[in-house]
Formats: structure tokens, sequence, C-alpha cells
């Protein structure tokens, strides 16, 4: 199958990836690579190591919980596996961390509001908060003095000796004496608001629940060489935990703050204050109990003087000593059955309290009602009442985790709804009880004080009086005894969580500023940002850079590869930094060659030892034996635009012929340069050309001068001075005077018969032609000779221009005869530096 029937798919395949290409590239561009890696490197480490650093200290503590236990779920008794959850103490407790209640407590006992921005420092204040404020005061700038200290307020710097205070609104502070102090030495120091700073400590604590065979050591090394503590991480080893078996939860409580003496503090007030919650939260039904116990104690005490007084007083009036034996005994009764009734009605209106929490959202409650469950003759219900509570917290807490969605959630309160469900129905049954008693007591009471009808009037007074106190000093001493009984059961009450682990602070900060990763960070990135830019100008670059191109995309042969001349030609070459200089780095950024091979242009090969000599040789062979089907002896050498090397490639590819004994003619074309082309270059003294022949001013051969007779060939900027032999077959037919409408003498009849003529005279006829871009007219020409060939620029000729060139030929059936690569470099890292460098260069040294 040849080529114009291979399937579009086969052609469009992707190719495997190349590592050696890759690499090429990457050296292709290695300028583009150090110009954004270098800034991109200084950047970040300047970054990173100019930015304000504060260090960072951690200081932790462990406690113990003494209340994790099993909980019996729906799918607990098919598991193999036991559900752990975590107990109520501590959901309790992690729900107090993650309130500022707790953080404010610790503010509020270590005067945690002064912040010092030089970070670590050992100085205390001393500060007394008047009133909350809500914006931060400050920054004040504190300055220690050999007599006490000064801060600059309001442009004013006032002095205070040490332990007087500075006022400033909301709060006063000093300096106590009893510490070192730096004299001379200067603090800015702003003072937060209460709510800010609590809000701060919340968010630098983090909780650890940790299982028993999951403890690992916390802290820093002691530095004792002979102890094994490196030998083993783990603390506790454990194996499964089964149903029913006790376990130990341990909670790591860890702080991160900015001073490593205040963070020990704070973790050491931390904990003390954990623990003291934890007990008054567990007490809270004593306290609700003893609060009520006390205010009806108060109440009774009250009345018991009031009644004693008016008996007193009922007495002198009366001139009544004492009730007969029987009435007293009557009174005792009586009183005994109402103090029973109050017992009673007390009860019931707790329990009607109890059973008004129920039916609420208890959930929503910041706190739960204040109730004395102590007065509750049922234990049944005491106990089942301190369930809920207990349910309730347990509740609140886990949702500080987990939202109502949550199976842990889903289990908790379904075990929330059966206490309280049960607590309804014992509270309607003790209710109703209560209410058949008291009816029995009032009937009691009734039938009691139906007897003390018949007694006289004042003795009935006095009797009612009596009785009234003999309740109230019942009642009083009722109260006295469950009061003595519930301070008993408060002061027993001991706290659920121990401080096993007591709070230890690193010895050096956890956010060191590691100066190696900041330099891997910084060189990583400067590497990945590089790259990247490298292979996206790579991507969007479609110049003409390596024949691979070519052959693959357009189907053209590439017959010759010029080095460039410019690479080893270091005169007029200064650095400096110029608007030029600017322009070709940009020109670099965007994939563009800067434009510097006129030089290369102007020169011609002599030195056959070089690289460039021998790639216009394989030129020439190419062009003689790659058809043997077809001689081609006129060739019209042309380009897609201007500076591409036609002049160039002709020159030295006509020299290439003649030094193999071809007689070669080169023909000038190139009307519209003033300088550069064939014609200037070689300083003609004769101004007659082929325009003159084609006028029949002049006849052809007076027209044509051999290269034996020309001075020197001279550039632009370099003159290079080169002898040709006397009998060098090579010849130039100059252009000549430029008629007004040159085209129509280069499409005309006669220049096809010039040519003709020419192609028999001489073995090669090359021409430098027009850019076929620029002139439409060229293809004419292009169309009388035996074949084309289009020169391109390396890194600048993109891959569209070569391929609009090949189409204006093709319509013009002119026949392409191949692509000339001008101007590769020679450098690490281009296409053509592993084959001429690497190899010829190589072997024509080992032949040398």
């Amino acid at each position: 199958m040849n080529n114009s029937e291979t399937p579009d798919y086969y052609l469009e395949q992707e190719k495997p990836i190349n590592l050696q290409d890759l690499w090429v590239k990457f050296l292709r561009r290695r300028k583009l690579f150090f110009i954004f890696a270098i800034p991109v490197f200084l950047g970040i480490l300047i970054f990173r190591l100019s930015r304000p650093y504060t260090a960072i200290y951690l200081s932790s503590f462990d406690l113990g919980v003494a209340e994790n236990r099993a909980v019996e779920g729906f799918f607990t008794g098919i598991s193999e596996t036991p559900t752990v959850q975590i107990g109520t103490v501590t959901q309790r407790l992690i729900a107090n961390l993650l309130s500022v209640k707790i953080a404010e407590q610790v503010v509020d006992t270590l005067k945690l509001y002064a912040f010092l921005k030089e970070g670590n420092t050992d100085l205390q204040l001393g500060i007394q908060l008047k009133s909350n404020f809500e914006q931060p005061l400050g920054p004040y700038q504190l300055k220690i003095t050999e007599n006490g200290f000064g801060l600059k307020l309001d442009g004013e710097v006032i002095q205070r000796n040490y332990g007087e205070f500075i006022n400033l609104g909301p709060l006063e502070f000093t300096i106590p004496q009893e510490q070192n102090l730096i004299l001379g030495r200067s603090y800015s120091i702003t003072f937060y608001p209460r709510s800010k700073m609590a809000l701060a400590l919340r968010n630098s604590i983090s909780v650890k629940v940790l299982e028993a065979d999951k403890v690992e050591r916390a802290g820093d090394r002691s530095g004792v060489p002979i102890s094994g503590e490196g030998a083993t991480k783990k603390m506790v080893s454990a194996k499964t935990i089964f149903p029913g078996m006790n376990i130990l939860g341990i909670l790591r409580i860890e702080l991160y703050w900015g001073n490593r003496e205040q963070a020990l503090r704070i973790a050491r007030a931390l904990s003390e204050i954990l623990v003291k919650e934890n007990i008054q939260e567990k007490s809270l039904q004593f306290v609700q109990s003893r609060e009520f116990i006390e205010s009806q104690l108060a109440f009774y005490q009250k009345r018991l003087n009031e009644l004693e007084e008016q008996i007193k007083n009922f007495k002198e009036v009366k001139k009544i000593a004492d009730l007969k034996a029987s009435t007293q005994a009557l009174i005792n009764q009586v009183s005994t059955l109402e103090t029973r009734k109050n017992q009673l009605e007390i009860e019931e209106k707790i329990l009607n309290d109890i059973n008004k929490y129920l039916l609420s959202d208890t959930l929503n409650q910041e706190a739960p009602v204040n109730i004395a469950t102590a007065m509750i003759s049922d234990q049944g219900i005491q106990q089942l009442y301190a369930q809920l509570v207990q349910a309730d917290a347990e509740l609140k807490g886990i949702l500080k985790e987990y939202s109502t969605k949550h199976p842990k959630y889903a289990e908790l309160k379904a075990k929330y709804d059966g206490f309280k469900e049960q607590l309804k129905d014992e509270i309607a049954k003790r209710v109703s009880t209560i209410k058949t008693d008291i009816q029995g007591v009032t009937n009691q009471i009734r039938n009691l004080q139906l007897k003390l009808e018949n007694i006289p009037s004042d003795e009935i007074s006095l009797a009612r009086l009596e009785r009234d106190r003999e309740t109230a000093e019942k009642l009083y001493t009722f109260f006295s005894e469950k009061l003595e009984e519930t301070r008993v059961q408060e002061a027993g009450v001991t706290s659920d969580i121990k401080l096993i682990n007591p709070p230890f602070v690193s010895g050096s900060p956890v956010n060191p500023r590691r100066g190696l990763l900041t330099l891997f960070l910084s060189v990583f990135f400067a590497i990945l940002v590089g790259t990247a830019v490298v292979f996206v100008a790579e991507y969007f670059d479609n110049t003409v850079k390596d024949p691979n191109t070519i052959k693959d995309k357009l189907n053209l042969a590439v017959y010759g590869t010029i080095p460039g001349l410019l690479e080893n030609d270091k005169r007029n070459l200064k650095p400096e930094l110029s608007f030029d200089y600017l322009k070709k780095s940009l020109q670099l950024f965007l994939g563009f060659n800067s434009g510097d091979h006129k030089t290369s242009q102007l020169k011609v090969v002599s030195d056959r030892s070089s690289a460039e000599f021998e790639a216009f040789r394989k030129l020439a062979v190419h062009l003689e034996f790659a058809h043997p089907e077809k001689e081609y002896k006129t060739i019209y050498v042309t380009s897609s635009g201007p500076e591409e090397g036609k002049t160039f490639v002709s020159l030295n590819l006509g020299y290439v012929f003649a030094t193999k004994g071809k007689k070669t003619l080169l023909i000038d074309t190139d009307f519209r340069k003033k300088r550069g082309m064939l014609t200037h270059i070689t300083r003609l003294k004769k101004e007659k050309g082929i325009f003159d022949v084609l006028k029949e001013e002049i006849e052809l051969q007076d027209a044509i001068i051999p290269f034996s007779d020309i001075a020197n060939i001279e550039g632009e900027e370099v003159k290079n001075k080169m002898e040709f032999p006397d009998n060098m077959p090579l010849f130039l037919l100059p252009i000549g005077n430029v008629p007004a409408n040159p085209f129509i003498f280069l499409e005309s009849e006669k220049m096809r018969q010039i040519l003709e003529k020419l192609k028999s005279q001489y073995d090669y006829v090359l021409i430098d032609g027009l850019p076929i871009l620029l002139f439409a007219d060229a293809t004419y020409l292009a169309r009388y000779c035996d074949g084309v060939l289009l020169t391109t620029m390396y890194n600048k000729t993109s891959l569209k221009e070569l391929e609009n060139s090949k189409e204006i030929l093709s319509s013009a059936r002119a026949d392409i005869v191949g692509v000339v690569i001008n101007g590769a470099p020679l450098k690490s890292g281009s296409y053509y530096y592993h084959y001429y460098y690497k190899y010829y260069s190589k072997y024509y040294k080992e032949s040398k």
C-alpha cells in the first residue's frame, strides 16, 4: 500500500512517547525554563521565609473516664463485636469543650486578655476587667524602664511604677514587680475581648477519644540514653472488648498555643475546671433539691416564729395558760395529718412539674428544670428521672458531633423516649395514689376538727394556733432532715473523670519553619512551573524544528538540514540590556526565532571539513539521486516568506555543485530586494542581467559572469573575502536593471526559452526566486523549472505557511522536489545537535 492509500485512522494514531524527544524539547527551551523557574523558586522561598511566623507549642493531658459502657442496640445480639458507645460523661465532656463556656472560665481564671506580638515572652500582666468590650484595644507600645513601665497612649506616654494600674476604660492592667524583666525592652501589646479570646482558645483545643488498644505515648523524649522509650510506641495493649467488660475511656486533650509557659498554665487550669464542671453536673440533681429544701426550710422557719409569737400574745391577752391534755392530743393528731397532707401536696406538685418537663422539648432547653427529686418518696421515679436527665445530656452531647440522622443518635433517642414514656406511666400511677392519700388524710382532719367544736371559742382559737405551730414545726423538722440528707449525698458526689496524665508542654514548636521542606517545595514548584511553561510554549509553537514533523504532517521530503552559522560567529555579540534584548526574550517565550539569521545567509561555506559544508554536500547528493527516473537540472529555490535563506542556500548549493565539477549557473530573480540578493553581495561591476536579456538589450552569454571574476562576497555587516579558483565552473546571471513591470518578463515565453537553452548548456541551473506567499506570480517561473526546492528557516517558518506554499505550488502543477531546513542550531538540546555534532564531528575528528 502506498502513502496515498494509507487510511486516516492510521495516520492520526498517537505515537508512543519518546523520552529522548521530550528531553530534546526541554533542552531546546532551557532558557525559557530558567526565565520562569528561577523567579518562581525565589518567590516561594522569599514568601515562606519572610512571612510572619509564630511558634506554636503543644500542651496536652489525659483524662480517664470511668463511664464508657456498651450500649445495647438493635443489632447487638447478632453482632460478633459489641457496639461500644461513648458514655454520657464523655459526651458531656466533649460538649463542654466544644462550647465556649469552659473557654470563658479559663480566660477569666488566667486573665487571658493580652496578646504580645513578640510571642514567647515571660512577661506577666495583672489585668482587671471592669466591663465587656467588643473590639480589640490597641496595639499599644509598652516599654520596660528602670522605675516602672510606660505605655504610649494617644501619642502620650503614661508612666507607672510596678504594681500601679493603667486605666484603659473597659480594663486596667499593671506589671507586677515579682518577675525577671529586661530593662529597655519594648513590646507591642493588644487587648482582646473576652469573647474573642474564649473563641480563640476553644478553636485551639482538640480532643482525641482513645481506645484501650490504641493508647500511644505522647510528649517529648526524656533524652536518657539507657532508656528503652524508643522501642515501643504503645503504652497499653488490649484484646477485643467483650460485652459487659468494664473499660476505662481515655480522652487526650491537646492545646496549641503560641506561648510555651502560657500553654502549660492554660492546660492546668483547663484540667481543673473540667473536673470541677463534671462534679457540678453530676451533683446538679442534689443541688436542685437542696435549693428547694432550703427555700422551704426558710419559709417554715419564718412561719414557725410568727406562730409562736402569735400564741404568746394570745395567751397574754386571753389569760390562758395551756390547753387541756385531751385538746392537746387532738391538736397533735391534726398537725400530724396536716403535715402528711402538705408532704403529699409538695410531692404532687413536684411530680406535676416533672410531667410538664416531659411534655416540653427538653433537647432545646439550655438547662434542666429546677426539680427537687429528693422530695419524691418513690425511689423508682427518682432513678428513672436521673436516667432521663442523663440520657438528655447524652443526646445534647452527641448532637455536637453527629446529625439527627446518624444511627448513634437514633439509638440514643429511642432509649431516651423509652425512659420518658416509662416515667410518665410511673408518675401517673404515683399522682393517682397521692390524690387518694390526700383525700383520706383530709377526711381524717375533718373528723378530728368536729371534735374540737365543743371546746370554748378562746380555746378553739388557741388550739388552731397550736395546730398550725405544731404543723409548721413538724414540717420544719422534716425539711431539716431532708436538707442534711441531701447535703450528705451532695458531698459524696465524686468526679467521673480523673487526671491520669498531668499537663505537659512540648519542648520545641510543633510548626517549625522547616527550611529543607521550604527549599524542596520551592525547587518542586519551580521545576513544575518551568516545565509547564516549556511544554505549553512547545505545544503552541508550530514553527519548523525537525524533519519528522514536516514528513508526518505535510508529506514532504526533507532533502537537507543546514546548520546555522550564527552559533559560531562571536563577533559583534555584546550582551546588553536593551529593547532588542527584551524583544528577543519575548520572542523566545512565544516560541519565535530572534531573527538573527541574516549573517549566516551571507556566507559561502568553503571549509570542507565543516558540518555546514557536509550538509550542502548531502543536499546535492539527494538532488542527484533522489529521483533516478527524473533529472532535475533547473531548480527553482523559493520560500514561504522573506529572510528564510533562499539566497544562502542557492549560493552554497551552487558552490558545492561546482566543487564536484558540475557546471552550475545561479540566476538572480529576487528583484524585491535592495540588498542581500546575489547581485548585490557579489558587488558586480556590470549592471546588465536577466531583465536586460529579456528586454533584448544584451545577449545571454554577455550577461553571465564566472564567479572566478568576482573579487569577494560581501554581506550587510560581515565582509568575508573569498578566493575562487580560476577553473571553478560556477557562474552567475545577475538581476540587471529591473523594469517597471518585472512579472510580465518573468512569465513570458522568452523566459521559458532562456531556461531551456541554459538547461542544455549547464549541468545545473539554480534560480534564486521570490517568496511564494508574498508574490503569487512566482509560481509561473516555478512551473518552467524541473523542480522546486522550498527553503524554511528553523524556528521561524510556521507549518501553516509551509502548507499554504505547498498548496499554491501544487495548484500551479509545479514539481516540489523537497524541503530544506535552514539555520538549524548546533547546540545541546536541538534535534540536529545529536546528528551533526554527536556523530559527524566525532567521526570527522577520528578520521582526520
